[in-house]
């Protein structure tokens, strides 16, 4: 049983979820009557809020009776919106429909989650509805593929070290030859920075080789037959900590927050940079006279393994303590299904309609590339803070937080102390 206190205050306050009406008149929904819906949105330096003004506007000239009050949460303060819609559902304020939380299951044991009507026809179009079910129901849609561990690079810059198209690794022994070569030629081989980023930093790293072989990663922690302290993982964390020693990342990475990243990057200050598929977003928006390959973060023997974002959906998702919740369903509709918006929504962050018919947007040179990508990796697995057998423990993503800042700072006790810190954590949760 989790133990934080304010996830059993959320607990206790499901109970009595339909107290709160994020805003709501009781009946609003009778005809004539103004519904209001709160949004809480994901801001990023792509998905902008503009963007979701622009979808707001034409979601309420659709629905003449209904008003929606946007609440932002920005990309730039956390890795996702879980923490602060916690703190919503304990002051008794739930926004109507929520962007970007990582804990689905957590929250649907929690009360606090909708079930989405599976006989709504329009969910005909989302492919594989049921694989993301979770008890039996559904929560947020599969409408999005959203590949990650991907590391862009500078082609200028990686022939400028010495390097040709035969130089691209695929074991982390290859990439360690690579580095090594661009940092002999006097540039910097990757960039990462601080913020949310050393989140990504260590699973990128990590994630691929291991849930390469275990699949069912969770399902084997919580049933004592894998540990974060095992060799093998550690093998991966030993690997990450050499590079940090040998200079391969950018000096002072963790005073850098994810959007100057992003423009380091851009600006031509790093050989390499690993990121998900949202980069290609910036990219094409990019003043810069150079062209971005990409390949995926390496494993030990080669083999591809591409990880996603993955879970329970991509979509936004609707309280339960809405008063409205067939109103604020089509609220996520018009984000993720709509032919305009919708589509408008996958191509600002990157990612790949998972609908059919397929919404489509013009792609960028790099984008086809990724897609290839995905398309002939040898895995396709989830994020270690995501749904891998069983879901992750709510928090576990500060702990891969922690390790990555740790690990970029050298401040650490020893790795496999890092590493016993999240077995412990996991210990706790299963108590």
């Amino acid at each position: 049983m989790i133990k934080s206190a304010i996830w059993v205050l959320l607990c206790l306050l499901a109970s009595s979820a339909l107290v709160f009406s994020g805003g709501q008149k009781e009946g609003a929904s009778a005809a004539g009557e103004t519904i209001d819906l709160k949004y809480q949105v994901w801001i990023t330096p792509n998905l902008t809020r503009e963007f979701y003004d622009d979808l707001v506007a034409a979601f309420e000239a659709k629905h003449p009776n209904v008003k929606v009050e946007i609440i932002e949460v920005s990309a730039t303060a956390s890795s996702g919106a879980s923490d602060f819609i916690r703190n919503r559902i304990a002051a008794g304020d739930v926004p109507d429909v929520m962007s970007n939380l990582g804990d689905i299951p957590s929250f649907v044991d929690a009360g606090v989650l909708w079930p989405m009507p599976l006989d709504d026809p329009d969910l005909k179009r989302v492919k594989d509805l049921q694989s993301v079910a979770y008890k039996g129901k559904v929560y947020s849609l599969n409408t999005s593929i959203q590949p990650q561990s991907v590391m862009y690079y500078n082609k200028d810059l990686w022939a400028a070290s010495g390097l040709t198209d035969a130089d691209i690794p695929y074991t982390m022994d290859d990439l360690d030859k690579v580095c090594a070569k661009i940092k002999a030629a006097g540039y910097t081989p990757i960039l990462t920075g601080g913020e949310w980023v050393p989140l990504v930093f260590f699973e990128y790293f990590v994630g691929p080789e291991i849930t390469k072989n275990y699949p069912d990663w969770w399902t084997k922690v919580f049933a004592g037959e894998k540990k974060w302290t095992d060799p093998d993982v550690m093998q991966m964390v030993e690997i990450l900590d050499s590079f940090v020693k040998k200079g391969y990342f950018n000096d002072g990475a963790l005073s850098i927050g994810y959007a100057q990243l992003e423009q380091e990057f851009l600006a031509g200050n790093g050989v390499m940079y690993p990121m998900g598929s949202w980069f290609t977003a910036a990219e094409a928006k990019a003043d810069k006279d150079w062209e971005t390959g990409l390949f995926a973060v390496p494993t030990l023997d080669g083999k591809v393994n591409l990880l996603r974002s993955g879970g329970y959906g991509s979509s936004p998702v609707v309280s339960a303590s809405s008063k409205n919740p067939e109103m604020a369903f089509e609220l996520v509709k018009q984000v993720v299904l709509d032919p305009v918006y919708g589509a408008k929504f996958i191509q600002v962050d990157g990612l790949y309609s998972n609908l059919d018919p397929p919404l489509e947007y013009e792609m960028t040179q790099l984008q086809k590339d990724l897609a290839a990508l995905t398309a002939s990796a040898d895995f396709s697995r989830s994020m270690f803070s995501h749904v891998l057998g069983d879901a992750a423990p709510p928090g576990v993503g500060d702990y891969f937080t922690r390790a990555g800042e740790a690990i970029l700072s050298q401040s650490y006790k020893s790795l496999s102390d890092l590493m016993q810190q999240i077995d412990d954590f996991v210990a706790e949760v299963k108590k």
